[in-house]
């Protein structure tokens, strides 16, 4: 699970077990907007290519907008970032990029779970897609979707 995706869900539940107890037919409502910025730096053994050692910073801005109805959650999220990648290897040209990935979380009233999420990065040559989809309802998985594509590895 990716880090953002945790702190989807801790943001989620957070909000959710905050809500007041439902009065009698009343359905609270409650909405959170949380904007994060980081700066961070790691070192990589290989990269979406291969073996290609590397330290990379990344200066990533999360959005997340929190609903709670009392009986529903719904969470939505945006992230956009840009990174410089420099490779140990000096014959490998570094190179800067950007990503963007949009997704939502939804538990209804009925207890189904809805998770959706797309991220897309295009540093140089390689373009990189992701896409998740999955849906359990009545404790049962519908769908549990995973795609990853990448191209233009050198």
């Amino acid at each position: 699970m990716k880090k953002h995706t945790r702190i989807l869900l801790v943001a989620g539940l957070m909000t959710l077990a905050s809500a007041p107890a439902q009065a009698a037919g009343a359905k609270p409502s409650i909405e959170r907007t949380i904007v994060h910025k980081e700066v961070t730096t790691e070192e990589f053994a290989d990269d979406i290519c291969g073996d290609r050692a590397n330290t990379t910073t990344f200066t990533t801005t999360w959005r997340y907008i929190v609903k709670s109805t009392g009986d529903s959650l719904l969470v939505v999220f945006g992230e956009t970032g840009r990174y410089q990648t420099d490779f140990d290897d000096p014959s490998i040209d570094d190179y800067a990029s950007q990503f963007t990935e949009a997704g939502h979380f939804n538990i209804s009233p009925s207890g189904t779970v809805v998770y959706t999420s797309q991220f897309h990065d295009f540093p140089g040559t390689i373009e990189i897609h992701e896409r998740i989809v999955f849906v359990e309802s009545s404790g049962s998985v519908r769908v549990d979707r995973y795609d990853l594509t990448v191209t233009g590895c050198p």
